[in-house]
């Protein structure tokens, strides 16, 4: 089984070498982890900046 992944530009979890999201680089160097149901009323997708649901790092590196 893959190792998890993170995106560097967006922060989405997957297991790509490339995001399925936004197309960025990922990396398996993370920390934290989100994971957003309904973000239209989520007060922390929206403070954190994520309008789609899915599983997100908290910080990558």
């Amino acid at each position: 089984m893959k190792e998890l992944r993170a995106c560097r530009k967006c922060g989405r979890i997957t297991r790509d070498l490339k995001c399925p999201e936004c197309g960025g680089e990922t990396t398996l160097e993370w920390d934290g982890y989100i994971y957003i149901i309904k973000p239209e009323l989520s007060l922390l997708a929206k403070k954190i900046g994520k309008s789609k649901e899915g599983e997100y790092a908290i910080k990558t590196r």
